[in-house]
């Protein structure tokens, strides 16, 4: 357009940010109604940001009305500023939902691995129900013998939260290429939390189950390190729920932070459940009273010998029933136990 000053407001490049003197509307008069004339007068004002322009404000009058009067002027300059300031921040908020909409893919539980000879399903929901983003994950490696697993809880909520959490799962990512056994790789991880910069000054560090799976004659081979988690539970075909004690310190806590390990046997129709504390710590609407570990297991008792993804679900409803629609805690679930598949 030939619009004196619109092409310098959009640029931003004017020192003063106007409004501008009044300009003829001769060369916007084919695209307004024919009331406004072609000497109707126009006000052309920049919409600036910290940024730049972020586009004009143009203020058009009738033909034979008074031109623009300081008043007018004094006005659009301040609306104009106000206009470009709102503008930045919807700009701004695009870029930073942009980003998290990026975090959130990349640090949603990943769709787990085919793996003969091992069933297996994940349930994850995160504290916050815009990012979907949060501390608790779980991972599956899938190995010749079998799988690796993890699941853990970083501390804290959130985006910071789930920064740690995105380099726990990228650590583990390249650890395991060179450690394959529980304990010795959580001890890896632990080192390798400290090592970077600012872990000390962070002072993060997260609870974790680390386990391997490995195909037997009859059934499963397991053995889980231990880093200040929760115990995992054995589920029997029968519907009798176990504790799987493994204990530990959590990883990134301490730098001589000491692991335990143990090991247990599933056969076909046993799962083994491994889950976060915002299952068993979830708070019902009434009395505030916890979904609690004696709850988990009746749940888990009522969905034996149901395969992994049964079980999994069935969790969910019941803390979901529990909760009441009320607000909870990142919650992470991995159920596994041996297929007929070879």
């Amino acid at each position: 357009s030939s619009v004196p000053w619109l092409a310098e407001a959009l640029a931003g490049d004017r020192a003063e940010p106007g409004p501008w003197p009044d300009a003829p509307l001769a060369d916007l008069a084919d695209l307004l109604p024919p009331e406004f004339g072609p000497t109707g007068m126009v006000l052309v004002s920049p919409l600036l940001s910290a940024s730049g322009s972020a586009g004009a404000l143009l203020l058009i009058r009738r033909s034979g009305r008074a031109g623009f009067d300081p008043r007018d002027v004094e006005l659009a300059r301040e609306f104009a500023a106000r206009a470009g300031a709102a503008l930045a921040t919807a700009d701004l908020h695009g870029e930073q939902a942009h980003l998290a909409r990026v975090l959130q893919t990349s640090l949603l539980p990943p769709e787990l691995p085919v793996v003969p000879g091992v069933s297996m399903a994940g349930g994850y929901r995160a504290a916050g129900d815009s990012l979907r983003i949060g501390g608790d994950f779980y991972e599956v490696f899938p190995h010749p013998r079998g799988a690796l697993f993890a699941l853990g809880d970083v501390c804290g909520k959130g985006v910071g939260a789930a920064v740690l959490t995105g380099r726990v799962r990228q650590s583990l990512q390249t650890l395991r290429l060179v450690e394959q056994r529980p304990l010795e790789l959580i001890q890896l991880l632990n080192q390798a939390l400290f090592d970077a910069p600012d872990a000390a000054r962070r002072n993060q560090f997260t609870t974790l189950l680390l386990g391997s799976l490995d195909r037997g004659p009859a059934g499963l081979d397991v053995r889980i390190a231990g880093g200040g988690h929760p115990a995992p539970l054995l589920v029997t075909a029968d519907g009798t729920v176990t504790p799987v004690p493994v204990g530990g310190m959590p990883v990134g806590a301490l730098t001589a932070a000491r692991f335990a390990e143990t090991r247990v046997h599933l056969d076909p129709g046993d799962l083994l459940l491994a889950y976060t504390d915002g299952v068993t710590e979830a708070r019902g609407p009434r009395d505030a009273a916890m979904f609690g570990e004696a709850r988990l297991r009746a749940t888990l008792a009522s969905a034996a010998g149901q395969p992994p993804a049964a079980l999994i679900d069935r969790v969910l409803r019941a803390v979901d029933d529990w909760l009441g629609g009320q607000a909870h805690d990142d919650i992470a679930m991995l159920a596994v136990g041996a297929s007929a598949s070879a």
